[in-house]
C-alpha cells in the first residue's frame, strides 16, 4: 500500500493553512478520508516522524482529541520513510492474536531476501483490542522489536512492558498534549465552521475548547448557527452551560431535519451500514446524508472495511462519541423529531421481527427510549433473548432506568429473573422470583403460566427456600400437562426447555437418576428444536453428571465430550458455567479409567478458577470430591481428609442436608481415607452413619474394611460378601470394591479357586464402566491384587482383565503405598504441631524416604552411593531438625507433618 498524496519532497501545509484538497475516495493506506476542512497538525506530525522509527509508538489521548484524523493527515503528508506502504487497522474485538499476527508478519516480509525495516502498521482504537492481542504485541516488543513497527492509537494506556523497551528506544509514548491545538490552528478551524472571522467569537470558542479538536468544531458550529454569533460566543464564554447541553439545543437545531432524524435513528448502533441506516430511518437518501455528514470531519466517520465491494449501501459509518451523547440526551428530552425517529425505529424493528430477525431489536428499542415497545418485546422474546444471545447489559439497564414500566408489566418478570439467574446474579434473581411467586393477578390480568411458576419453584428449591421434593413433584405434573397444550402457545413453549433442564438438575440432586436422564434428554431435544445452543450445552453437561452418578462413567465421558464439542456454537457468556461442569464430569470419569495417571493432574481451570453457578449444588458437591481425589493421587491422605471435612457455604450442601445418594458417596469416600490412615474409630463412626441411611451393603463394606484393619480375615471376607450382595448405590462402585477385597482375602485363606471366580465377577462388573478403582488394592490382609489379576489373566480372554493385569503388574496395593507415609491416629495425637515446619535438604529427604522403607544404614549408603558415616551424619541432622531421638519418632513426626 502506498502512503501518498504528496511525494516525499513535497512541502507540508503550514500550521496556519487550512487544507481544502479533496482526498482520494479510498486512501491508499486504508486510513480515514480527510474532511474538506482540515487543519494540519504540524507538532504531532513532527513527533510522529521521529517516534515511529521505534518498534512501537503509543499515542494516548481522550475521545475527541483528533487522534485518528491527526495520524491520517500525517500519513497523507509525511516524507518519513517508515510510513511508506503503511497498513491501517481499525481495532475491535475481532482482531484476535492470530489475525493481527498475520498482518505484522506480512509487514516484515521482503522480496528477494532484501533486508529492510518493517512497514508501519497503524492500529486505530487500539484500546478495543482483546487482551490477548495486546499481549501478543507486548511479547513481540520484548522478544523481537527489530521485526516490529506499530503505531497504536488509543484512548488510554495499554498494558505494555515499559521500562526496558523505553530505555532501549524500542517504545515511545506520545500523550494528548501533542494533539492540543494551538490558537492559530483553532482560529483557522473556528473561522471555517462558524463562518465568521470575528476575533471575539474566535477567542471565546478557542478559550472554551482549550485546544481540543472536537469541542472546537462543535462549539464553532453551534455559534455559527446562532442568530447572533457574538451573543452566543459570550454565553459560551460565561461558562454556565456545558458543551454537550449547548450542542443538544443549538447544533442539533442547526442540522437539517433529515440529518437530525437520521442521527437520532442510528446513533445507538455505534457502527451502522448505509443500507441499515436507510432501513432504520425509513429514508432512501440516508446514504447521501451520511456522506455529507462525514465530510464535516467530526460528526460521522467512515469505518475501513476488508470488503472490496463498491456498493455504497455496504459502507459502514461510526457516529462520533460526543455526538452520541448529545443524541442520547436529546432522546431523553423528547420532542417532535424524537417521536418521529422513535416511530421509524419501532417500525424497522417490527419489520425485522416479522422476518425472524430479533438480534439487536431490544437494544434498538431501548436506544430510542421506546419503553412500552421494549417491554412488549421483553415479554414476548425475553426468554429466548436470555438463552440465545450474548450478555447484554441492556436488560438490566432497562430495568434500572424504567422501574415503573417493568413493575407494571408482570409478563416481563420471568425474562428478567432468567437473565439474572443465567448471569449468576442470585440476589437480583431472587428478587424477581419472589415477585413472581407473590403476584396475584386481578381483573382481566392473566397470571403467570404454570411452566413459569414451576420453573421458579425449582429455582427457589435450589436456593434452599422450599422443599426440593415438592418443587420436583409440581414440575413433573406441569411437564405432563404441557404435552396437551396447543403448539401455538409460544410463551409456554419457550419456557419448556428451561423447565425440563431445571427438573433434571433437581432430580440429579435427589438421586432420581433415571427420571433425571429422561428430563435432561427432553431438555436437549427441545433446546435444539428452538435453536438454543447454550441451553443444549448446559443440559448435556448436567446429563453427564447423571451418567456419572448412575455408575456409567464411560457414557459420562462421551456426553461430557459432546458438550465441550458444542461450545463453539454456543454463546460463550450464556454457557460460561457449562465448560467447567462438563470438564469436571470428564475428569471424574477419567480418574477411574485406565491407564492410571503417572503425574499430578491439573484440572481444567485450575489456573483461573473453575466457574460454577452459585445454585449448582451437584457440581459443587462433586467439585469437592474432585479436589479430595486429586489430593489422594498426589500422595496426601491428610489433605484429602481436610478437603472433605471443609464445609461448603450453601445450606443444602451441609453434610446433614445432603440427599442419601450423595451423603453415602461422601461417607464412603471418607471411609476409604480412614482405612488408608488406619483410623478404626473413624471407620466405626462412618459405619454407623451409613447404617442410619439404610445403606446395608455400603455399611457392610465399611465393616469389612474395619475387620481387615483389625486383622480378622474371616469376618472381613464375610462382610465383603454381604456388601457385594446388597450394595445400594452405584457411586462409588461398592459392589466391585467388595468383590475384589473378598477375592484378596479368600486367596489368603487358601480358597484360591473361589478367589479367582470372585475376581472374575468383579472384572465383569467393571468392564462396561471401565472403573479400575476397585483394583487399587484396598485390603491389607489379603493377597496383592496384582498377583490375583496375573493368575486371572492366564485363564481369561477378557481384554479388560488383560488391561488390568498389565496396569497393576508393577504397582503395589494402595494400602502398601500409603502405609509408610500416612500418619496413624496415634501418631497424630502423639506429635505436637510444629510452630515452624522443618526445612530438609534434598539429601535429608532421600535419607528420610529410605528410613521409611525400613532400610539399614548400609542399604542407604549403597543406594545413595555415600559412606555409612555420611548417612549417620544426615540421620543425626534429621533427628535434630525433627526434635526426636530414634527412627520411629522421626517417622511419626515426618508423617504427621507431611514430610514424606
Amino acid at each position: 500500500m502506498a502512503r501518498a498524496h504528496t511525494s516525499p519532497g513535497a512541502a507540508q501545509p503550514g500550521p496556519d493553512e487550512v487544507s481544502r484538497a479533496e482526498p482520494a475516495a479510498d486512501p491508499p493506506h486504508g486510513g480515514p478520508r480527510l474532511p474538506r476542512v482540515y487543519v494540519p497538525r504540524s507538532r504531532l506530525w513532527e513527533r510522529l516522524d521521529h517516534a515511529t522509527g521505534s518498534a512501537v509508538t503509543l499515542l494516548v489521548a481522550p475521545v475527541g482529541a483528533g487522534k485518528t484524523l491527526g495520524v491520517g493527515g500525517w500519513l497523507h503528508h509525511t516524507a518519513a520513510p517508515q510510513a511508506a506502504g503503511a497498513t491501517w487497522i481499525h481495532a475491535d474485538a475481532t482482531w484476535t492474536p492470530d489475525r493481527l499476527g498475520a498482518v505484522l508478519d506480512a509487514a516484515v516480509a521482503t522480496p528477494d531476501d532484501v533486508q529492510t525495516d518493517p512497514r508501519l502498521v497503524v492500529v486505530d482504537d487500539a484500546h478495543a483490542l482483546p487482551t490477548a492481542t495486546v499481549r501478543l504485541v507486548d511479547e513481540r516488543l520484548t522478544e523481537a522489536p527489530e521485526r516490529l513497527r506499530v503505531l497504536l492509537v488509543s484512548r488510554w494506556d495499554l498494558p505494555l512492558t515499559r521500562l526496558l523497551p523505553e530505555l532501549l528506544g524500542n517504545l515511545t509514548v506520545l500523550r494528548g498534549d501533542l494533539l492540543r491545538m494551538g490558537d492559530a490552528e483553532c482560529a483557522a478551524l473556528v473561522s471555517e465552521h462558524a463562518q465568521t472571522t470575528d476575533p471575539e467569537v474566535v477567542r471565546a470558542v478557542t478559550n472554551h475548547a482549550q485546544g481540543w479538536c472536537a469541542v472546537v468544531v462543535l462549539a464553532a458550529r453551534a455559534v455559527g448557527a446562532a442568530p447572533d454569533p457574538l451573543a452566543a460566543a459570550q454565553r459560551l464564554a460565561s461558562g454556565n452551560i456545558s458543551i454537550a447541553d449547548r450542542v443538544a439545543s443549538e447544533v442539533f437545531t442547526a442540522l437539517t431535519p433529515r440529518q437530525r432524524h437520521l442521527l437520532l435513528c442510528v446513533a445507538a448502533e455505534g457502527v451502522v451500514s448505509a443500507g441499515f441506516a436507510v432501513h432504520l430511518a425509513h429514508d432512501p437518501l440516508a446514504v447521501d446524508i451520511l456522506v455529507d455528514l462525514e465530510n464535516t470531519g467530526l460528526l460521522v466517520s467512515r469505518v475501513p472495511s476488508d470488503s472490496s465491494s463498491d456498493d455504497p449501501l455496504s459502507t459502514r459509518y461510526r457516529i462520533h462519541p460526543l455526538l452520541v451523547e448529545v443524541i442520547r440526551r436529546r432522546l431523553v428530552a423528547g420532542g417532535v423529531d424524537v417521536a418521529q425517529a422513535r416511530a421509524s425505529v419501532v417500525r424497522a424493528v417490527h419489520l425485522d421481527l416479522a422476518r425472524g430477525l430479533a438480534e439487536g431489536a431490544f437494544e434498538r428499542l431501548v436506544g430510542v427510549n421506546a419503553q412500552e415497545e421494549a417491554a412488549d418485546l421483553l415479554a414476548r422474546e425475553g426468554v429466548r433473548m436470555a438463552l440465545s444471545r450474548r450478555s447484554a447489559p441492556e436488560v438490566l439497564d432497562f430495568v434500572r432506568r424504567h422501574p415503573d414500566t417493568v413493575d407494571a408489566r408482570p409478563d416481563t418478570w420471568f425474562a428478567v429473573a432468567l437473565d439474572r439467574w443465567v448471569c449468576d446474579d442470585l440476589e437480583q434473581a431472587r428478587h424477581w422470583i419472589d415477585r413472581i411467586v407473590e403476584h396475584r393477578p386481578g381483573g382481566d390480568e392473566a397470571g403467570h403460566p404454570d411452566e413459569v411458576l414451576a420453573c421458579v419453584r425449582l429455582w427457589r428449591a435450589r436456593l434452599g427456600l422450599e422443599p426440593v421434593y415438592a418443587a420436583v413433584g409440581n414440575a413433573k405434573r406441569v411437564m405432563i400437562a404441557s404435552r396437551t397444550k396447543p403448539s401455538s402457545d409460544d410463551g409456554s413453549a419457550a419456557v419448556l426447555p428451561i423447565l425440563a433442564s431445571e427438573l433434571g438438575v433437581a432430580q440429579n440432586w435427589l438421586g432420581e437418576l433415571a427420571e433425571a436422564e429422561a428430563s435432561l434428554s427432553v431438555a436437549v431435544g427441545l433446546a435444539r428444536a428452538q435453536g438454543q445452543p447454550a441451553m443444549v450445552v448446559s443440559a448435556l453437561s448436567h446429563l453427564a453428571f447423571t451418567e456419572l452418578m448412575a455408575g456409567r462413567e464411560r457414557t459420562c465421558a462421551e456426553v461430557a465430550t459432546e458438550a465441550l464439542g458444542r461450545l463453539e456454537s454456543a454463546d460463550a457468556f450464556r454457557a460460561r458455567n457449562s465448560p467447567s461442569r462438563a470438564a469436571l464430569a470428564l475428569l471424574l470419569s477419567g480418574l477411574v479409567d485406565l491407564p492410571w495417571p503417572t503425574e499430578p493432574i491439573e484440572p481444567l481451570g485450575a489456573g483461573t478458577g473453575t466457574t460454577v453457578h452459585g445454585a449448582d449444588l451437584c457440581t459443587r458437591f462433586w467439585l469437592r470430591m474432585r479436589d479430595a481425589r486429586l489430593a489422594l493421587t498426589a500422595g496426601s491422605v491428610a489433605l484429602a481428609e481436610r478437603v472433605l471435612a471443609t464445609p461448603l457455604e450453601h445450606p443444602l450442601l451441609a453434610d446433614a442436608h445432603l440427599p442419601d445418594h450423595l451423603r453415602a458417596a461422601l461417607l464412603l469416600e471418607r471411609s476409604f481415607l480412614a482405612a488408608l490412615s488406619a483410623d478404626r474409630h473413624a471407620l466405626r463412626a462412618l459405619e454407623s452413619e451409613l447404617a442410619a441411611l439404610g445403606a446395608a451393603g455400603e455399611t457392610e463394606l465399611v465393616g469389612g474394611l474395619r475387620a481387615d484393619l483389625a486383622g480378622d480375615r474371616r469376618a472381613a471376607a464375610d462382610a465383603f460378601e454381604a456388601a457385594a450382595a446388597d450394595a445400594t448405590y452405584s457411586q462409588p462402585p461398592s459392589r466391585a470394591l467388595a468383590l475384589v477385597c473378598r477375592a484378596q482375602l479368600l486367596d489368603a485363606l487358601g480358597q484360591q479357586d473361589e478367589a479367582l471366580e470372585v475376581m472374575a465377577e468383579a472384572a465383569t462388573a467393571t468392564e462396561v464402566r471401565r472403573n479400575a478403582v476397585p483394583f487399587l488394592g484396598w485390603c491389607r490382609q489379603g493377597t496383592p491384587v496384582a498377583s490375583l489379576l496375573q493368575r486371572l489373566d492366564g485363564v481369561s480372554t477378557s481384554p479388560w482383565v488383560h488391561e488390568l493385569a498389565a496396569a497393576t503388574a508393577d504397582r503395589p496395593d494402595i494400602t502398601s503405598v500409603f502405609a509408610p507415609v500416612t500418619a496413624t491416629p496415634r501418631e497424630r495425637e502423639a506429635v505436637l504441631p510444629a510452630v515452624v515446619r522443618p526445612v530438609l535438604s534434598p539429601r535429608e529427604r532421600e535419607v528420610l524416604a529410605e528410613l521409611a522403607r525400613g532400610s539399614t544404614y548400609a542399604d542407604i549408603a549403597a543406594s545413595l552411593f555415600v559412606s555409612e558415616n555420611t548417612v549417620k551424619t544426615h540421620v543425626s541432622s534429621l533427628y535434630g531438625k525433627l526434635a526426636v531421638s530414634r527412627r520411629s519418632e522421626a517417622l511419626a513426626v515426618a508423617r504427621s507433618q507431611h514430610l514424606l
